[in-house]
């Protein structure tokens, strides 16, 4: 097994606040897919050279200075997430919508009275808001059918255990030291804690005595003999069905403050004051269902169970951009830094079960919720651009980005400097330089009309040495435009698509502790999206 896991959907799943964070956090906090107007998806965001256009502005501000009037925007899009995933030759499949509002914002330009051609032409003033991620994501990955835990021990304890609540029920009764040797816990159901209490308090075992420290569960079942003794049975016959369940919502989104200057029509300058927000939601659920599994069976059988973990990020950080664009006519340069963003986090994150009977009954436990708040600082990036402006038919662009994702870093203040020197070491290390690319084209067949095609390509943020599947990403988009003088309508289309292979986590602590599996979950990824911009000029 590879030491990263190779998916940006993927987080550790655990519950020591200390050890929250993780490489996986670094990447998502480094992940930037800037969606925008229609205009620039529809041409793959290959705007650094062209600029006059609200989502340029994030990625050169110099872009605001190509503008000859001022202008307003607003661009709501509809996603879809299509997943597959394959386990030992099960397939699965989910998807999802969601409705990300991609931008809003407005430009406005300062012309003197008496044009001129030379010194100061035109200032500029932005405020927009980019969507720059969307976690909007769910996958639901057959694991296994018709899963049966071995036969008992010695002490009573299952073995050869490939069911959760087996698991589960055994570390009610206690454990194995180094030695060999069997520790009983001894634990009334008042004194069971972690994931045994959580299965306690949602029925899905209970003691075999009322005053007992022996546990059965909904996979067993109880005799009771004449002289007052009884014996635990398997009864879960015929097998239990496995699903790893996985839901993602959330959004990365960036509002700038932007000033520009138009020199001589010939150098274009920007700088921008820019503000993130960032929240994140992951629930990840392990499912186990009864499907007509037991025998004996009854109306308060088991239907299934979540056991699951639920983190929450919330994040503010603040960066700043500078551009510039030379207009050669009719080639245009530009070039852009980006400071890193500087953040604070907040992560809460609990565990709990989740039971369903077959008599419709439901019943529900967590822990407490864990909180810690720490800094994140993202990469800094450089984007140079060329376009090619042929007149008023078409025009050509293209845009190279590196991000270097190994100047990431993360520190708090309340302690824990050990383990995140080993976070940082891990981001120096493993993580590398990426090149980023962008290219689009831009035809109008009529003067009112455009259409547009445009393809992108997204490098590794890993080095190939520690992933299976080095996570890349293509994107293809299109999109057509219709405008006239004070207003315009645009269209666009992009689908994103990636390969990965994803470990579910059995560390100490996680949800699955006890657990094993051979094989990572091999998962595909399509994203959809249509984005639909209103503007006007004025």
């Amino acid at each position: 097994m590879k030491k990263i896991i190779t998916t940006i959907f993927t987080i550790a799943v655990i519950t020591c606040i200390a050890q929250a964070q993780s490489l996986d956090d670094a990447i998502r906090f480094n992940q930037n897919e800037l969606t925008g107007t229609a205009r620039s998806m529809g041409m793959a965001n290959a705007f650094g050279a062209l600029g006059g256009d609200l989502s340029a502005l994030s990625i050169n501000p110099a872009g605001i200075a190509v503008y000859r009037t001022s202008e307003f925007a607003i661009t709501p899009s509809i996603s879809l997430n299509q997943n597959k995933a394959t386990y030992q030759g099960i397939k699965s499949s989910e998807d999802n919508y969601s409705f990300p509002l991609n931008q809003i914002g407005f430009v406005t330009t300062y012309r003197p009275l008496r044009e001129k051609e030379k010194g100061i032409i035109s200032t500029h003033f932005g405020f927009t808001y980019n969507r720059t991620a969307d976690f909007n994501f769910k996958s639901n990955m057959q694991i296994g059918t018709g899963i049966k835990d071995g036969l008992y021990d010695d002490n009573g304890q299952h073995t050869d255990v490939r069911t959760l609540l087996s698991v589960i029920r055994n570390e009610a009764h206690g454990y194995y030291d180094a030695s060999g040797n069997f520790i009983p816990r001894n634990a009334y159901p008042d004194q069971l804690n972690g994931r045994a209490g959580l299965a306690y308090d949602t029925y899905l075992m209970d003691p075999v005595f009322d005053d007992g420290t022996i546990y059965y569960s909904q996979y067993e079942d109880v005799i009771d003999y004449d002289d007052g003794t009884s014996e635990i049975y398997y009864r879960n016959a015929n097998g239990i069905n496995q699903k790893n369940i996985i839901d993602q919502s959330g959004y990365a989104g960036e509002y700038g403050i932007t000033f520009g200057a138009n020199v001589s029509h010939i150098l274009m300058l920007g700088a921008s004051l820019n503000f993130q927000s960032f929240r994140f939601e992951q629930k990840e659920s392990f499912r186990e269902i009864n499907t007509n599994s037991f025998n004996p069976s009854g109306p308060k059988d088991l239907d299934y169970f979540d056991a699951y973990g639920l983190l929450t990020q919330k994040g503010f950080g603040i960066n700043g951009k500078f551009g510039a664009i030379l207009n050669l006519n009719p080639l245009r340069l530009g070039v852009s830094i980006h400071t890193p963003s500087f953040m604070e986090i907040k992560d809460e994150y609990y565990q709990g079960i989740e039971s369903y009977l077959v008599n419709r009954d439901n019943h529900h436990a967590k822990t407490d919720i864990d909180e810690f708040t720490y800094n994140y600082r993202t990469p800094y990036k450089v984007e140079a651009s060329a376009a090619l402006i042929l007149s008023k038919f078409a025009l050509l662009s293209f845009d190279y980005e590196m991000t270097d994702h190994t100047s990431s870093k993360m520190t708090s203040k309340d302690g824990y400097q050990t383990y995140f020197d080993a976070i940082n070491d891990d981001i120096s290390n493993q993580m590398k330089i990426a090149h980023n690319m962008r290219a689009g084209i831009e035809i109008k067949p009529l003067p009112y009309l455009a259409v547009r095609l445009g393809a992108a390509y997204f490098d590794s943020y890993i080095k190939k040495e520690f992933v299976d599947i080095e996570p890349t990403q293509w994107m293809a988009t299109g999109g057509i435009g219709i405008r006239n003088k004070n207003f315009f309508f645009d269209v666009a289309y992009a689908l994103k698509t990636n390969e990965s292979n994803y470990y579910l986590n059995t560390s100490q602590n996680a949800v699955l502790e006890g657990l094993s599996f051979n094989e990572p979950i091999e998962l595909s990824n399509r994203k959809h999206q249509a984005a639909f911009t209103f503007g006007w000029k004025f």
